[in-house]
């Protein structure tokens, strides 16, 4: 029973990967493999079938006759062939709506990729960032242990107090917490990616690599023209257009014009029988008299103007998105900057001298403490400031409907 319990474990990690990623290539692998995306571009089909069906004429109609004299022995046999034709362009204008339709379908599915790009982005920056702070707690925490060491070795020879001990081992006891809660954080990350790249919940996955630091802020004057939410609006709007059109074509319903064909045997007294054949031509023409189309036009007219005011919301709020992801860039590269050449070489600078001082008995641990903390504050925030940059270029790229390659690779 026990192997065959191994067994089943081994075939169900066999069964389980790792997908293991670097942040530039998340974007590529989602676009391959998440499963909403692949159903949002079947909608592109869809599209594609009904345009294929627009704008043809109605079927033909073959009318058959037959009729019995039931007293006496004559009878009438008549066929009928009718095709209907439209007295407007309406033809035209279904396909012209098919054609709008198709673009937006194709606008709204690149629309899709630019949402799951930034949302996969999104995930994987701040996964990159959690492992930032954890190494950062990691190694703070084997730096307090060694404290602790050298702290109890002082107490027990006599020459640091008991409470300096205690107050290493609260410190390390605080950074073992902190480092819980950051797995938590990694737990939850893990739970956002997994859906957005596709995989199993059974797979494993790895954000290879780290957060780069910022580079070159880019200019002003983004307008987002790419992007896809965008196009699929003016497609939207070109559809309403033709859809007014239309409504307005179908007020006047198709005229039928066909032939007939019928004949007749009946009783011509005294002479008997006669046989008889007429051939004609049949007109039919609907009269708007009671259905103009009026509801139909009033709905399509206002779904027009109602596309072409949401082009316009478009067209303002996405060059400020751009430029607030793009100020934000800005700000976070100074401050990144500030930082890494001022701040914290400077708070390790003092953490230092004051380690050496405790070492001598000319500073209490506490101060050492409290240095240590201070730098340990500054490297977070540095994490957190790059973490910000990168957020915020994720964003100017979303903004400006940038697109990514959809290659990368996937490693066991």
């Amino acid at each position: 029973m026990k192997s065959i319990f191994l067994i089943l474990i081994m075939t169900s990690s066999a069964w389980a990967r790792d997908v293991r990623l670097r942040l530039d290539e998340t974007p590529g692998y989602a676009l391959r493999h998440n499963p909403q995306l692949a159903a949002a571009r079947l909608r592109i089909d869809e599209a594609r079938g009904r345009l294929l069906g627009a704008g043809r004429l109605a079927n033909p109609e073959l009318d058959l006759e037959f009729s019995q004299n039931v007293r006496m022995p004559e009878r009438a046999v008549g066929v009928g062939f009718m095709q209907r034709f439209p007295l407007t362009a309406r033809l035209r204008l279904e396909k012209a709506v098919s054609r709008a339709q198709l673009a937006a379908a194709e606008a709204e599915v690149r629309d899709a990729e630019r949402k799951l790009t930034a949302e996969v982005r999104t995930a994987a920056v701040k996964w990159l960032a959690v492992r930032a702070q954890r190494e950062l707690r990691q190694q703070q925490l084997t730096n307090s242990r060694e404290q602790t060491e050298f702290i109890t070795k002082r107490v027990a020879s006599g020459e640091a107090g008991a409470v300096d001990a205690s107050l290493t081992e609260l410190e390390t006891q605080q950074l073992s917490v902190e480092l819980l809660q950051l797995e938590t954080s990694r737990a939850a990350l893990l739970g956002e990616l997994r859906p957005l790249l596709g995989v199993a919940a059974s797979d494993g996955v790895e954000i290879a690599g780290s957060l780069a630091a910022p580079g070159a802020v880019p200019g002003r004057g983004a307008t987002g023209e790419n992007r896809g939410d965008l196009a699929a609006a003016r497609h939207t709007a070109e559809a309403a257009r033709q859809s007014a059109g239309l409504a307005r074509a179908q007020k006047w319903q198709d005229i039928g014009a066909g032939l007939t064909a019928s004949g007749e045997r009946t009783e011509d007294a005294p002479d008997g029988f006669a046989h008889d054949t007429f051939l004609g031509f049949r007109l039919s023409v609907p009269l708007p008299f009671w259905n103009k189309n009026e509801g139909r036009i009033l709905e399509t007219t206002a779904a027009a103007a109602r596309a072409e005011k949401e082009i316009d919301a478009l067209s303002l709020s996405i060059p400020a998105e751009a430029e607030a992801a793009r100020a934000e860039m800005a700000a976070l590269t100074k401050l990144v900057a500030e930082m890494e050449s001022g701040l914290l070489p400077k708070a390790m600078q003092v953490e230092e001298q004051l380690r050496t001082s405790y070492g001598t008995g000319q500073t209490p641990l506490t101060e050492v403490l409290r240095a240590r903390s201070r730098r340990l504050e500054l490297s977070q925030r540095r994490v957190d400031a790059l973490r910000d940059y990168h957020l915020a270029r994720v964003r100017y790229d979303a903004a400006i409907g940038r697109t990514f390659s959809t290659g990368g690779t996937a490693g066991k």
